[in-house]
């Protein structure tokens, strides 16, 4: 028995804690409310946990890409890119767990700068992975149910991709609906 992918199922709750925790924190540090920041410090601690759960779920969906996969270069970089938000998200939750520790408990300015790091690294690593599913159909069997055509979607993606790794990366693998431009039908839908 094989098991479904996993990743698409938890990787919302990291990204909805870091979100939260950075807000919380914010707010925390402007209305002076150690209950806030204590709550912003939980949901990172969660965050981190679920993190690491998540990380293992998409290496594992990950090798279970056929060898041959033009996907393995679009998921490669979204791996280490997860990796880096990895180390940024286990600093950000330290140096919280010290401040969390201390008799003041006040956070300055340079924790918020990276949270604001870590919080960019989470957005675009949401978008990535995204971008892959639904514009690729990376892990899943494109459906052609999308709001704009394929090579359209596809384009972006491998830009992005040549942007931060300077080579090409191959489009149209996940062709939605089997078709290789998108939909033909895209006008007749509602």
């Amino acid at each position: 028995m094989q098991l479904p992918p996993i990743h698409p199922a938890i990787v919302h709750f990291p990204i909805a804690l870091i979100v939260v925790a950075f807000f919380a924190d914010l707010f925390g540090r402007k209305s002076a409310r150690p209950s806030v920041r204590n709550f912003g410090f939980g949901c990172l601690v969660l965050a981190l946990g679920i993190g690491v759960v998540t990380l293992i779920a998409g290496y594992i969906d990950m090798v279970r890409l056929p060898d041959a996969s033009p996907a393995h270069d679009y998921v490669h970089l979204h791996m280490y890119s997860g990796l880096i938000l990895a180390v940024v998200l286990i600093a950000l939750t330290f140096w919280r767990w010290r401040i969390f520790k201390s008799p003041t408990q006040h956070v300055r300015g340079s924790y918020f700068g990276l949270g604001v790091l870590l919080l960019a690294i989470t957005l675009f690593q949401g978008w990535y992975g995204g971008e892959m599913v639904f514009s690729q159909g990376i892990g899943v069997a494109a459906t052609d149910q999308g709001i704009e055509k394929a090579d359209k979607a596809q384009h972006r993606l491998a830009a992005v991709s040549k942007l931060l790794t300077g080579r090409e990366f191959e489009q149209r693998m996940g062709a939605p609906g089997g078709s290789q431009t998108g939909s033909q039908n895209s006008e007749k839908r509602p």
